[in-house]
């Protein structure tokens, strides 16, 4: 016997009689049925969104606002001051 038969794991069990490892549990096995149904729809929608026109207007937004913010960063940060302030009164607590 050589070396490299000795490094071999060698099984005799032929595979149909393997057990096979059981699936391990997620923890979606225990939601009810409405919410998984719920869950897979909005999985689905998302799905759906991310293949639209209106996704890749989004990510070309976020583009544009990032490098808006890193080309003019003063005016950037006084324009986000403004408009928190406004907001801020607009939206105050009486």
């Amino acid at each position: 016997m050589t070396v490299m038969e000795q490094q071999i794991p060698f099984n005799a069990t032929p595979p149909q009689q393997q057990q096979q490892p059981e699936k391990a549990p997620t923890p979606f096995d225990d939601l009810p049925e409405p919410l998984r149904e719920a869950g897979q729809m909005a999985s689905d929608a998302f799905k759906e969104f991310k293949d639209s026109d209106a996704y890749e207007q989004i990510l070309e937004a976020k583009d544009k606002a990032h490098n808006y913010i890193t080309d003019n960063p003063m005016q950037s940060f006084f324009i986000a001051l403004g408009l928190g302030t406004v907001l801020g009164f607009l939206l105050k607590r009486k």
